[in-house]
């Protein structure tokens, strides 16, 4: 059975990469500016807003969020958990895996 929800990486990459470009041109900044002020390689910017390049380093992704102003919005990638693994653990092992029937 197909998963009718399912982006491949490739596509994920290509959105991260039209949103970067988006923010990029809101702040009036070439391709070459970003590059200079993230520290990323201009040809690597360009080919990742093409989608020539879907393998950017995370580094370098985090380099150009935080040229743009978007590092922040990192954190709401993974939020921390309300409770630590392993105070979710002790509690599952308390709570009963089956309730048996007495006969009286």
């Amino acid at each position: 059975m197909k998963d009718t929800n399912y982006i491949s990486n490739t596509d994920i990459m290509n959105l991260l990469a039209t949103r970067v470009k988006e923010y990029r041109l809101a702040t009036r900044m070439s391709q070459r500016e970003l590059a200079e002020k993230s520290g990323v390689g201009y040809t690597t910017i360009s080919h990742f807003e093409q989608g020539k390049n879907t393998n950017l380093t995370l580094s370098n992704f985090i380099s150009l969020l935080r040229t743009i102003g978007m590092e922040t919005r990192l954190i709401e990638l993974l939020p921390q958990l309300p409770m630590p693994p392993m105070a979710l653990r002790e509690i599952n092992r308390l709570i009963p895996k089956r309730i048996r029937k007495q006969n009286d």
